[in-house]
């Protein structure tokens, strides 16, 4: 267990402790231990069994909750009872659409975004496409993903690019297990094809905009798509 994980765990302790009193000192002694109890429990059963790998998912909900709770009970204290329900329903939408916006993203993804993220890889679709499907976030990593469905000069584009590459190589297998990777250290680009696809994997010195630095890109030939991953590690 960190020192952070403590630290963070205290805070949310004390603040709990107010979700207690407050409630209380306006005759909703029910209302101030639930909510404290639950809260409570749960902190104290993360640091008992030392789950710092929950922190990142559980406490910032808690936390969440506890100011929404605290700014209208705070509010109420001082005779703002009308303010205080506007105060935390407010809060409430903000904090459900920040903790919504990985979805938000990937629903409002288009090919303005796409071509954006190609051209970190000097990569131009110069005709229409079909954005099929595209995933963004993670959980302690980040990572882009996304498939296009492309026209056939941009796809003999790419892959004529991908072909004439230095060390560019055909391997006769479509097994995962036997194809060539991309070595972090010396950051060499490796490109190969196989009877169904075309692909390229490489790692830069710089991170891009999003934190990626670790690409791969894929070409399928019988669904003429382009896929595309970014990752930061």
């Amino acid at each position: 267990m960190t020192p952070f994980t403590i630290i963070v765990s205290l805070v949310l302790l004390s603040l709990t402790g107010l979700c207690l009193w407050l409630p209380l000192k306006n005759g909703y002694k029910k209302l101030g231990l639930f909510v404290s109890l639950l809260l409570g429990l749960i902190i104290i059963w993360t640091l008992i069994g030392e789950l710092d790998f929950l922190v990142i998912f559980i406490y910032p909900i808690i936390f969440a909750l506890q100011i929404i709770f605290l700014t209208y009970w705070i509010l109420r204290n001082f005779g703002k009872q009308k303010i205080g329900i506007v105060s935390a329903t407010i809060l409430t939408v903000m904090f459900l659409l920040l903790g919504m916006q990985p979805w938000i993203v990937d629903w409002t993804f288009n090919e303005k975004d796409a071509r954006e993220i190609l051209s970190w890889q000097d990569i131009e679709l110069k005709d229409d496409f079909e954005v099929i499907d595209n995933e963004s976030g993670g959980f302690r990593d980040y990572a882009q993903s996304f498939t296009l469905k492309i026209s056939q000069s941009d796809f003999d584009r790419i892959a004529k690019d991908i072909r004439s590459s230095k060390n560019f190589r055909w391997i006769n297998t479509d097994s995962i297990n036997q194809f060539p990777s991309a070595d972090y250290k010396s950051k060499d680009t490796v490109n190969y094809e196989t009877e169904n696809l075309i692909k390229r994997e490489y790692y830069l010195d710089e991170k891009k905009e999003d934190g990626t630095f670790h690409f791969y890109l894929q070409l399928s030939k019988k669904e003429r798509e382009l896929n595309y991953f970014g990752i930061n590690e």
